[in-house]
């Protein structure tokens, strides 16, 4: 998946939703991440700055200071998470202004997400976080 960031405000990273780290990624965030609770588990979630900004975001520069290792969410953004009917994604035109210079195969973003593991109580707490 290719799309053209330059210029770009860095939108995705002052998303006021913050990026949720997959259970195989809680451990290794774990110092950058506040838990939330839900009814179906704890959910980890990468914290903000005080500007609400995200904390991995270098705001000088604009740019991710772990990009290579981001999370997946920010992997896979402007695509987010979509389990209403099954596991799908969906385009976030509404933070991304470069949608129109976005270059993806559809099958590689489902490969992409479908080669995560989603387990059924994190998808259950996933879906329970509206607006967090």
């Amino acid at each position: 998946m290719e799309i053209d960031c330059s210029g770009c405000a860095s939108l995705c990273c002052k998303d006021p939703k913050t990026p949720v780290l997959l259970p195989s990624e809680e451990e290794k965030f774990k110092e950058l991440s506040k838990i939330v609770k839900t009814p179906f588990r704890e959910m980890y979630l990468l914290k903000k700055k005080e500007n609400g900004s995200c904390i991995l975001l270098d705001d000088s520069a604009g740019k991710c200071k772990k990009y290579d290792e981001r999370p997946f969410e920010c992997k896979l953004f402007p695509f987010l998470l979509d389990f209403r009917e099954g596991i799908e994604v969906k385009l976030d035109v509404g933070f991304c202004h470069n949608t129109h210079l976005f270059n993806y195969f559809k099958g590689e973003v489902t490969e992409f997400i479908r080669s995560q593991n989603f387990p059924k109580e994190w998808i259950k707490g996933y879906d329970s976080l509206e607006g967090c």
